[in-house]
């Protein structure tokens, strides 16, 4: 995220934090603070003390300021200030709406600092994550990102420091190193590089936040990469409102401080910057011990060795000459295990992730975020009765671990457990609060279980502290088909379907739930409008039978009869699915 104008305050006292000595020359010495994160769906995420409670950030270099979610400020009641005149924030995809805040106290490793501003606004990203950790703590010094050892720390060099060789743990490793781009505003603090990608020099953002390195378009386009290289892989959103298409390419080859790597694959997005040409996300992190250094003005890093952009198991060629010695884990060392687990999920190695995962249990077999991690990993490979008992440990461990009740209440309708998954639905609606995050999902598997009224409730909750939010449009669709499914409250059912479109016409689904809401309404013209255009998009099975519907009821039986087929080809199971889901009295309605 970057701001367009600037007019928030300094983070007070950052220099105040405790630091640990570590070696170096003895003209020049470093001291750190040393912030442990933890890997969670390809996110690094901290923990920090906000008014004594708690709160799981994302560690995000990309992003200029520290964020707490709307849900998160509703929750501790903090303040909500307008922003300075002319302050706009923009993300990866679109404007980030938002309002300032202060916070009392926040405990960070120890240290506490009084009266930090947070900015509050930008989408939930999922995962309990409650906040974004941004530069104006990451660059108040030196950092390091250690990722790969699950650690990143605050470097504090004193003494004649500014032709040292600050990477203290290279020893004898090749030394990746480029220059930090010169802002045009002193005080952006954004870490940007030259890299060259196809023979072209791009300017390239470090920015932790992001999942996977990613190409904009423009500049993929620059570098040689045409349409016919490109293979569409969706959409994708960051902090600000909308999404943008994304696709999947093989770039020939990467350079950046004198490393290279060819042939991998990268995505590639429609976003627009005038600051970057490319992110550089967490994959090359993973695969890196990365120093980025305001001092001297540079970054430096070395390779842990092992694939860099590794992708859906695909993975580039890097020049081993370039890689350094990786540390070994200590035998005991679950943490470490289990953040190269989830390294190694992010690169799409689930058998070594779980190799990872069933010694972080084996060693450390009371910590019940290992077993919800192993339980991800099996359900990945497909053994769902395995990933059921993690779920179970992991609960048994830690009762109040709602991202594995809420997983095992999902898991246990696959095996038919309505009454079980119920049990786990009221003990997580209990003890959480009107604004977690985690009601959207809850609401989510109670519409799965028909359940009208408990699913509406945990909507109207999630609802009102979410409105910024790009998970908004899908949870107005999922409500909207609810609706339309079980024949109530059909008029607040059409206002969530229109307000899904509205929000997301990119999006085929929401008109496709449209499009049967009408028919559910006997408005068999607005149907055939609303599933014509979510054929356009993507013809799949459940738009093609709506539209068959429609027609029937419009007198083409024709036109109708080829819909059907096109569907049932589509999906051999599709007349089934339609009666299950509640619809089988519009089959038989008769045409108009």
């Amino acid at each position: 995220m970057r701001q367009k104008t600037r007019g928030i305050g300094k983070l007070p006292g950052l220099l105040t934090l405790a630091a640990l000595a570590l070696p170096a020359s003895a003209a020049c010495r470093l001291q750190s603070v040393e912030i442990p994160v933890r890997l969670v769906n390809a996110r690094p995420i901290a923990t920090v003390g906000i008014n004594g409670v708690d709160l799981p950030l994302l560690v995000d270099s990309g992003a200029f300021y520290s964020f707490l979610s709307p849900s998160v400020a509703a929750q501790l009641k903090l303040p909500l200030y307008a922003l300075p005149p002319g302050f706009t924030i923009q993300g990866h995809a679109g404007e980030v709406e938002a309002r300032l805040t202060r916070v009392d106290k926040v405990r960070l490793q120890g240290a506490e600092l009084p009266k930090v501003e947070f900015v509050v606004g930008g989408n939930e990203l999922g995962s309990g994550i409650q906040g974004i950790l941004g530069r104006n703590f990451l660059s108040g010094a030196d950092t390091e990102y250690d990722l790969a050892r699950g650690m990143v720390r605050l470097m504090f060099p004193t003494g004649d420091c500014e032709k040292t060789q600050l990477l203290y743990w290279a020893g004898d490793a090749p030394i990746i190193s480029e220059r930090l781009l010169r802002p045009s505003d002193r005080r952006d603090t954004a870490a940007r590089v030259i890299v060259t990608v196809n023979g072209t020099r791009l300017r390239a953002l470090l920015d932790t936040g992001a999942p996977v390195t990613t190409l904009l378009r423009s500049a993929a386009r620059r570098a040689g990469i045409e349409e016919k290289d490109m293979t569409l892989a969706g959409r994708t959103g960051g902090a600000g409102v909308g999404k943008v298409r994304a696709w999947t390419a093989t770039v020939a080859s990467f350079e950046f401080g004198g490393e290279k790597i060819q042939n991998n694959q990268f995505v590639i997005d429609d976003a627009q910057s005038d600051d970057h040409d490319m992110i550089i996300g967490l994959d090359y992190f993973l695969s890196h011990r990365i120093y980025v250094s305001r001092l001297q003005k540079q970054v430096s890093a070395t390779w842990n060795g092992g694939a860099v952009f590794a992708r859906d198991g695909q993975v580039g060629e890097a020049d081993a000459r370039h890689a350094a010695a990786p540390a070994e884990l200590a035998a005991d060392d679950a943490e470490g295990l289990a953040v190269r687990a989830a390294a190694a999920v992010l690169r799409g190695d689930h058998a070594g992730a779980l190799r990872d995962l069933d010694r972080a249990c084996e060693i450390a077999p009371t910590v019940a975020r290992h077993f919800m991690a192993r339980s991800q990993v099996k359900l990945s490979l497909r053994q769902p009765r395995e990933a059921l008992k993690d779920l179970d440990e992991a609960l048994r461990l830690q009762p109040d671990l709602g991202e594995a009740r809420l997983s095992r209440a999902r898991l246990r309708l696959v095996f038919a457990d309505r009454a079980g998954a119920e049990v786990d639905l009221r003990e997580l609606d209990g003890s959480q609060n009107p604004s977690s995050h985690l009601r959207a999902g809850m609401a989510g598997v109670y519409a799965q279980l028909d359940r009208a009224p408990e699913a509406l409730r945990q909507w109207e909750l999630w609802i009102p502290t979410h409105v910024d939010d790009n998970a908004l449009p899908g949870i107005l669709n999922q409500r909207c088909w609810l609706r339309a499914r079980l024949n109530i409250d059909l008029p607040e059912a059409l206002k969530d379907c229109k307000q899904a479109v509205s929000k997301d016409g990119g999006e085929p689904g929401y008109r496709n739930s449209l499009g049967w809401l009408y028919l559910r309404m006997g408005e068999a013209s607005s149907a055939r409008k609303a599933l014509e255009a979510s054929i356009e998009m993507k013809p799949f099975a459940w738009s093609l039978y709506g539209r068959a519907v429609a027609l029937q009821q419009l007198g083409k039986a024709e036109l109708a009869q080829r819909d059907l087929e096109a569907a049932r080809k589509l999906n051999p199971k599709i007349d089934a699915e339609v009666r299950r889901a509640g619809f089988e009295a519009l089959l038989a309605a008769p045409p108009a």
